[in-house]
């Protein structure tokens, strides 16, 4: 497309067709997957948008477009070191990452069961673009329910432990939530997160994780596996919409754009993918994210898709709702800015629901009061951890 093609949006060039579609304070955005886009922008805008990028853990991902594309060395002096930088630091913690996928791969040995890469994990040990120019911090795994302590045994054994938790905080994680509690090592940077399900058994919206380990498929680092495509664009959309932090979460919709721009390659794909959020119970998070990446991204889905994925997803109104309240919280923050009271009321009662979605009122309450009751202990001194006595 030539230049004679593009508009300006906001200052950031993108093309007439995405111009109808994306809020002017997201046009940006458009460059992670069209570098050429970042060519025109002047200082002040790549002020705005190096701020913005970083703190939305998507820098990396636009220097990396930028390399593949050829530019990087053409983009100005001042801004191309911050952007060095961040690739630089991306391949770093990514090399981290796959170190600790062999070490734990080693130390799970001949475990007669899947391991499973989730998330971004998942998408490096494909070699998928979206793979490239991240910052991951931890790993998360999915094996079956009934190894799970099969699993933790082995890496207990290979050093991988576990931070002291109380009684009620071990009952959270072992008979409530969909993952044992995080493990580290002492010789490697990266957490372990070692899930035996999507979601937390006790969910409104609970997942059969038989169904999803019924459809892996082997990753492209033996001997781990990955969910199928369509499972992992509804894992991203229900671990956006479902979670209790929304403050810069733009990220995860640039996932899921990139991964239903992938996936969605092969139309069969779109077709099937309302069918399998039935199959899971995971049509709402699949209508909020098909939403938000069309209007926000121009994501291509084809109008009979989007009407199925509306006819099976949240009534009319319970829909209004939470789009009001998804496109106040989602939105980024303004380098310099803070959150307005409006986003401040959405996330409190968008947390609220995630809090009476996740556990009954019964399990809730006395859960709720726990964790403030922790929040105000005082840290006695065996407690300090990294803190010299």
């Amino acid at each position: 497309m030539g230049a004679g093609d593009r508009t300006s949006l906001g200052g950031y060039g993108v093309t007439n067709a995405t111009q109808r579609l994306v809020p002017e304070q997201l046009a940006w955005l458009q460059a992670l997957r069209d570098p050429l886009l970042a060519k025109g922008w002047t200082p002040t805008e790549w002020e705005r948008v190096v701020r913005l990028a970083r703190r939305t853990r998507l820098l990396g991902r636009l220097a990396e477009g930028l390399l593949a594309a050829g530019l990087l060395d053409d983009m100005p002096p001042q801004v191309r070191r911050h952007l060095v930088a961040e690739h630089r630091l991306s391949r770093w913690r990514t090399s981290a990452v796959l170190w600790t996928m062999e070490r734990v791969a080693v130390a799970l040995g001949d475990a007669p069961y899947p391991r499973v890469l989730l998330k971004g994990a998942a998408y490096i040990g494909q070699g998928l673009p979206l793979g490239v120019g991240r910052l991951p911090s931890d790993l998360d795994v999915l094996v079956p329910k009934v190894h799970l302590a099969d699993a933790q045994e082995r890496l207990a054994r290979a050093g991988w432990n576990v931070k002291p938790l109380d009684s009620h905080d071990l009952r959270y994680y072992y008979e409530w939530s969909h993952e044992a509690p995080p493990m580290t090592h002492p010789l490697l940077m990266v957490e372990l997160d070692l899930h035996h399900n999507i979601l937390p058994s006790m969910a409104h919206a609970a997942v059969d994780a038989g169904r999803l380990l019924a459809a892996t498929r082997p990753s492209k680092l033996a001997p781990w596996q990955v969910l199928q495509p369509l499972d992992q664009v509804l894992h991203s959309a229900a671990h956006l919409f479902f979670d209790s932090e929304f403050r810069d979460r733009i990220r995860d919709l640039a996932d899921l754009d990139n991964l239903l721009r992938h996936f969605g390659a092969d139309p069969s794909f779109l077709r099937d993918l309302p069918v399998r959020a039935g199959e899971l119970g995971l049509e709402e998070p699949l209508a909020l994210a098909c939403h938000f990446c069309v209007r926000w991204f121009g994501t291509p889905i084809p109008q009979a898709t989007i009407r199925t994925v509306e006819s099976i997803g949240p009534g009319r109104l319970r829909r209004a709702g939470l789009l009001a309240l998804f496109g106040q919280v989602l939105l980024p923050i303004e380098p310099d800015g803070r959150w307005r009271p409006m986003q401040s009321m959405a996330a409190t009662l968008l947390l609220t629901r995630y809090h009476l979605r996740r556990l009954p009122l019964r399990r809730l309450v006395p859960h709720l009061w726990h964790k403030l009751r922790s929040s105000r202990r005082p840290v006695r001194g065996d407690d300090r951890e990294g803190i010299d006595a």
